[in-house]
């Protein structure tokens, strides 16, 4: 489920048993080949997640909560959100109420998302590589999808600010599934709408709860 480089921070974080063999085994699963060349694919289609993957904006993302959680009352550090990496806003905002003694409704996920948007206009950083990978296999016609726990509004921000939008026929949000990652809800709609089976799409992912995802997809 993961065609990570050993170099890729998302790739050292995974811990030793979500770890695919190496990436030269992964280059072998997405193209049958041991050595770079002409590219020739065994999976057709490939879902990507979004933040931490395609652009670097993680910690833009998990900042953004800081200043709302504030203004309501509740004094929190990134450390406490970085264990939802990978989850839903509303999972955040879930946690977060458990732990308050005061309400906190909906519209914080409203303001969270203004928060991130002022901080990470004009400030996003596609990573290095991606571009080439994206031509390459859509040179190849291997169809791509993003499959990302953000809002939509938010997924669609981050592709239109790092011009990576005319790669993704298919943009899929946790918001359209009953169930986030690590359940495969997500993963599976993805598949469908690129007109795949699941055994036919391989996932590109930085986070644990994502990489359970999509193997319970059977990707």
């Amino acid at each position: 489920t993961c065609a990570l480089p050993i170099s890729c921070p998302a790739y050292r974080r995974l811990p030793d048993r979500l770890r695919p063999a190496g990436p030269a085994r992964c280059q072998r699963q997405l193209t049958g080949r041991r050595h770079e060349g002409n590219f020739r694919t065994l999976v057709l289609g490939i879902i990507f997640d979004c933040d931490g993957v395609l652009v670097d904006s993680e910690r833009m993302s998990l900042a953004s909560w800081l200043p709302v959680l504030a203004r309501h009352g509740i004094p929190a550090v990134i450390a406490q959100i970085e264990p939802f990496i990978g989850k839903s806003d509303r999972a955040v905002l879930d946690h977060f109420r458990r732990l308050a003694n005061v309400p906190l409704g909906d519209e914080l996920l409203e303001e969270r998302m203004a928060e991130y948007f002022r901080a990470a206009r004009g400030n996003l950083r596609v990573f290095s590589g991606v571009l080439a990978v994206l031509e390459q296999l859509r040179a190849a016609g291997v169809r791509m999808a993003v499959a990302s726990s953000g809002r939509p509004q938010k997924i669609h921000f981050n592709l239109e600010q790092a011009r990576l939008t005319e790669f993704f026929a298919v943009v899929v949000s946790s918001v359209e599934v009953a169930r986030g990652k690590p359940a495969p809800d997500l993963f599976l709609l993805a598949a469908r709408r690129l007109g795949l089976a699941p055994e036919q799409c391989a996932v590109v992912e930085d986070s644990v709860f994502g990489v359970q995802a999509a193997r319970s997809a059977g990707m």
